[in-house]
């Protein structure tokens, strides 16, 4: 099983970066690589349309709002993996007037072209929280 876990610190409260990244339907409201986002099965099937014109479907697996934190399942993708299991989680900070988010996946590589699936996934995750950034404002 390979890991990727990518964590940004934000000077903002917990309760307000969950109010944009807790909604699964909203991700390409803040990451500048998800186009547009369809959602099916009242709210627990996303389908990410990337810029590259690729696609990857999600499914939403437990939420947990006061935790601040959902999973969620890789269904179909453009990467060489299996049984991807993902969190986005928002941690609040020691004065409670930041936060950590942390955004982490389990999967198994399939092939060659899986090898570099971890590359592939930190970057994903890392633009998507330097977007985060400065969506909510913080440069």
């Amino acid at each position: 099983m390979t890991e990727v876990r990518v964590e940004r610190r934000l000077a903002c409260p917990a309760e307000t970066v969950w109010t944009l990244i807790g909604d699964f339907g909203g991700l390409h409201r803040w990451h500048p690589l998800v186009r547009s986002l369809d959602l099916s099965w009242e709210g627990r099937i996303r389908t990410l349309h990337f810029d590259d014109g690729g696609h990857a479907v999600e499914r939403l697996e437990a939420r947990n709002d006061r935790a601040r934190r959902y999973a969620y399942a890789l269904v179909d993708g453009p990467f060489a993996i299996q049984d991807c299991h993902s969190t986005l989680e928002v941690r609040p900070g020691e004065d409670r007037r930041n936060c950590v988010v942390i955004w982490t996946s389990s999967f198994e590589p399939v092939g060659h072209a899986g090898a570099q699936a971890d590359v592939v996934l930190e970057h994903l995750y890392g633009a998507g929280l330097r977007a985060l950034e400065s969506v909510i404002g913080m440069t």
